[in-house]
Order: C-alpha cells, then sequence, then structure tokens
C-alpha cells in the first residue's frame, strides 16, 4: 500500500474555503434577451421557465478525505511497517506542539490543470518543523521517502471548464482573501491510498501532538 503522512483540517475549515473558492470564478453568462412572445408564449414560458445559464468554469471540489495537509508520501509498505512508524511517530510526536493556523486566501494554479488551494496562516514555522520531524522519523525506520516540496496548503479542487471553452483572462493565478476560523489538528494521521474504485484514502493511524493554551477557541482537526 501507499501511505501518507498528513494533517486533517476541520470539516467547517473546508467548508468556508470552498465557498471562498467559487468566488474565484466569474459568473455565469446573462441569457440573450428575446423578442417579447405573444400572450401564448407568455403562457408557456410561465410553465416552463428557461434554467440559468450554467457557468462557462467552476470550481471541481476534492474529494472530502484528499483535502489534507501532506507531511510525507512513502512508497510502498507493507502493514508491518505502517504499524512501526506508527509506533516510532507516536514515541515523540507528544512534545511537538500543535500548530494554530487559519486560511488566509484561497487561490488558483497559474498552469493546468488549475488547482485550486487554501493558503494557510498563522504557525506555519510549526506545522513546517512537524513536517521535518515526520520524514526524520521515517529515515530513521529506513522509510523511502518523496521529498517534494513541503506547501503549506490545503487542496480543494480544480477548474472544470465547459467542454471546448478556454480558461477566462485573468483566473490562472488568481487569489481572493479569506479569513478563515482558527484551528489547530490534534494529531498526524497515517493514511493509506487504494485505488479499486478511483483514488482513495482510508486511515491507518493517528499520532497525537503536544498541545498548549494558546489553542484556547480554535477548531480542533478531524
Amino acid at each position: 500500500m501507499q501511505l501518507y503522512a498528513v494533517i486533517i483540517p476541520p470539516p467547517e475549515v473546508v467548508r468556508g474555503a470552498l465557498e471562498a473558492a467559487g468566488g474565484l470564478c466569474p459568473p455565469a453568462p446573462a441569457a440573450p434577451e428575446e423578442p417579447r412572445p405573444g400572450l401564448l408564449g407568455r403562457l408557456l414560458a410561465r410553465r416552463q421557465p428557461e434554467p440559468p445559464p450554467a457557468p462557462v468554469v467552476a470550481v471541481l471540489p476534492a474529494a472530502p478525505e484528499a483535502v489534507f495537509v501532506r507531511l510525507a508520501k512513502f512508497g510502498n509498505v507493507t502493514a508491518d511497517d505502517a504499524e512501526g512508524l506508527a509506533a516510532a511517530l507516536d514515541a515523540v510526536a507528544g512534545t511537538w506542539p500543535a500548530p494554530v493556523l487559519r486560511v488566509s486566501r484561497v487561490r488558483v494554479a497559474e498552469a493546468h490543470p488549475f488547482d485550486v488551494t487554501a493558503q494557510l496562516d498563522g504557525d506555519v514555522d510549526a506545522l513546517r518543523d512537524i513536517y521535518r520531524n515526520v520524514n526524520e522519523v521515517a529515515r530513521l525506520q529506513r522509510f523511502f521517502l518523496d521529498r517534494r516540496s513541503f506547501r503549506s496548503e490545503l487542496p480543494l479542487g480544480s477548474l472544470d471548464l465547459e467542454d471546448g471553452a478556454s480558461l477566462p483572462d485573468g483566473l490562472a493565478g488568481r487569489e481572493l482573501p479569506h479569513q478563515g476560523a482558527r484551528w489547530s489538528p490534534s494529531h498526524v494521521t497515517l493514511l493509506r491510498t487504494s485505488f479499486t474504485a478511483g483514488k482513495s484514502f482510508a486511515e491507518v493511524a493517528r499520532v497525537e501532538l503536544a498541545h498548549g493554551v494558546e489553542e484556547s477557541g480554535a477548531l480542533t482537526g478531524a
């Protein structure tokens, strides 16, 4: 199985970010005006209202289980390997401070497939420390590491274009501010990937983080 170490945000944080991301896309074009129909036409129009025009582009949300901060991606591992990694992380993660985070803006990528992400603000340095610590523990356990650049963001989805439509001008790379709720993860989650019916994730283990008084009033990660 493929194994990931991730931090999962509260559902409320994801819902708020997705609502804000909807504002990245231009509204649907106005329906063209048609000549005023006769009496019969007006009666038929009342019975069969025209549906609103579909937008040229919209945000296609990611599967809920795929919205997370990725800390590490490992190669193919066995269940015993995953259990050993969870135990090694559990032995030390209780000393890692849990960051308090919030979404500060939503953004469209500049290139295809035009991913839509929620950019995180707050204790990003503490989040980056957890990323480094997870990778170091995994290295000591002789795990293969996919060392891609760490990003303090949540993948929300991608842009969905009408067939044959081109991306509206100014949409690639567009950002909008969004002051989301404060939230703090209570743990790091190990997820396994399944490709039996599309890509999906299932929880393998949870590793608790340290917590402090600075988290008072913050939502708790899932």
